[in-house]
């Protein structure tokens, strides 16, 4: 059981921005080798949503980065299921500019597949989207993608991922951004 403790107010230096950095990185679900791990030791509540070890690759894979624009991207955390059934579905939404092929490449390579996303916010805390047992998805388009009607309209294509987890947890381990060597 996890022990309860006082929370406080608690923002440092009264910092509290909201939003996200402007990249995510992701990979193949399939390409990972092994997953951090779920917390064993639930003794505190910060305990609880830390995930402890690294995530990496097989051999030969990676993970990659995307740029987004400066205040579109989103992690919104929902409460799901009924009573004595809880859990969270994780949505990622952003947008990125333009329709380049590799954009483009990247939708058609992603919408029907299953993804791992780390995404990081403004106070530079990591929330990995995937584990061994359910994948991020590519749910959608929610602000549509194209090339706007106007000279002036954003042109680009908006994104959706979910993720359902049993946990908000954070990620405090390095994003494998190198292709690994060896055997599985």
């Amino acid at each position: 059981m996890i022990e309860f403790t006082d929370i406080d107010k608690n923002l440092v230096l009264g910092e509290n921005m909201g939003g996200l950095t402007q990249k995510i990185w992701f990979g193949y679900w399939a390409d990972v080798a092994a997953w951090p791990a779920k917390p064993a030791n639930t003794a505190t509540l910060e305990d609880s949503v830390k995930l402890t070890g690294e995530l990496t690759m097989k051999p030969g894979k990676r993970m990659f980065e995307m740029y987004i624009t400066d205040d579109t991207g989103e992690l919104k955390i929902e409460l799901v299921g009924e009573v004595d059934g809880h859990s969270f579905v994780e949505h990622l939404t952003l947008f990125h500019p333009g329709l380049q092929a590799k954009i483009r490449g990247f939708m058609r390579a992603a919408q029907n597949e299953n993804l791992v996303i780390i995404v990081e916010d403004s106070d530079g805390q990591k929330y990995l989207m995937g584990d061994a047992m359910r994948p991020a998805i590519l749910i959608g388009s929610p602000d549509g993608a194209g090339t706007g009607k106007t000279t002036a309209a954003r042109k680009g294509i908006s994104m959706e991922f979910t993720y359902k987890t049993t946990a908000i947890y954070t990620y405090t381990g390095n994003i494998p951004l190198t292709v690994t060597s060896g055997s599985i």
